[in-house]
């Protein structure tokens, strides 16, 4: 194993709710209300019971493959040659949503607080912080989350708090006024965000008590539905759905609502500082997944010299896959949810239903 380092459940818990806050929070509830409507907050509801059920296969997966990932319990399963053809999915599915979550990141910046600054500026300096933290190792990372975990969350909710003022509740009604579909449709856009905890599996290997992984990410995605449930609802009451499904990021749009006299206010430069700290820290873990899989599927003894290579990918897919806000907003709303649902259910389901078949089981 390249990672040395030992994790705990709890920091478990707070690394995969950086992750899912992160990439959920910051631009999916304009998409989603886009989506389903005034029921975009039930879609939510119904993602996090479909990530829960998916949970369950990735918790019985680390238990049955001991000290495994499923980068390495792919080659345990499918063979020296195939597994590994499955297994380097993992890691480029993490480079993907890393670029995603910084690309989400420079725009916010740049759109709302530093218009004149070359959105590449700001790019390359979240990937090169990202990467720094990156190769020092879980241990720091997961070390940085439970500070800034706890703060991500009790902001959102203190956020919410206080634009009740500014609420109308009839705005969520009627429910399902142009039936299911658009519930059922938001249900799958919102479970592949949720599903980046993923993750999980690369954690539980080096957790101290590996049998706490459907625990943790049980904690971590229930938090992370209500930080998204919460955004999505409350921009619905106090925005109308009209206008929030097109603001790019409607927790932003909300913070700047907060004005009591002249003691309170401008409280979004608060709830910027939270969002860029939390972004990177998840973009670190992110990069330090994708070194870590291509490392153990390459059999070099360390991942570090592989993270910043794939930062210098993720930024010129940055660059050069997403020119504007338009093209990435679409890709996230089209393309990144058929990828997703591949490798998150997919491909793991595929390696579940191999391990009963093939009667494959981890031999530590």
């Amino acid at each position: 194993m390249p990672e040395k380092g030992i994790i705990n459940t709890s920091q478990c818990i707070w690394l995969l709710f950086i992750v899912i806050a992160s990439i959920a929070s910051m631009q999916i509830p304009s998409i989603l209300i886009l989506q389903a409507g005034r029921d975009a907050w039930l879609s939510v509801l119904g993602a996090w019971f479909l990530d829960v059920m998916l949970a369950i296969v990735y918790a019985y997966m680390g238990i049955r493959f001991p000290g495994e990932n499923f980068v390495q319990y792919s080659i345990t399963i499918l063979g020296k040659y195939l597994g590994r053809m499955v297994g380097i999915l993992f890691p480029l599915f993490f480079l993907l949503v890393c670029t995603i979550v910084i690309k989400g990141l420079g725009q916010v910046i740049n759109t709302a607080f530093l218009p004149r600054t070359p959105i590449d500026v700001i790019l390359i300096s979240c990937f090169f912080v990202s990467a720094l933290i990156g190769r020092k190792g879980i241990e720091v990372i997961a070390r940085m989350t439970q500070i800034l975990g706890p703060l991500y969350f009790l902001s959102i909710v203190t956020l919410c708090f206080l634009v009740i003022p500014s609420a109308h509740i009839i705005r969520l009604k009627p429910q399902f006024d142009e039936g299911v579909a658009p519930f059922i449709i938001g249900t799958p856009l919102i479970l592949v965000f949720f599903g980046v905890c993923i993750l999980m599996a690369m954690y539980i290997p080096l957790t101290n008590r590996p049998e706490n992984g459907f625990l943790a990410k049980f904690s971590a995605v229930s938090m992370g539905a209500i930080v998204v449930g919460l955004i999505t609802t409350f921009s619905v009451v106090c925005f109308g759905i009209e206008d929030a499904q097109t603001m790019y990021s409607p927790g932003l749009q909300l913070s700047r609502l907060i004005h009591y006299s002249n003691y309170l206010e401008r409280v979004e430069m608060l709830f910027l500082l939270i969002l860029v700290g939390s972004s990177i820290v998840a973009s670190s873990s992110l990069l330090w997944a994708f070194g870590l899989g291509i490392a153990q599927l390459t059999g070099l003894k360390s991942y570090q010299p592989l993270i910043y290579p794939g930062a210098l990918i993720s930024l010129v897919l940055c660059i050069v896959s997403f020119p504007s806000s338009l093209q990435h907003s679409n890709f996230i709303h089209y393309t990144y949810p058929i990828v997703a649902i591949f490798v998150q259910t997919g491909l793991e389901l595929v390696l579940f239903a191999a391990a009963l078949i093939l009667h494959k089981r981890g031999t530590v």
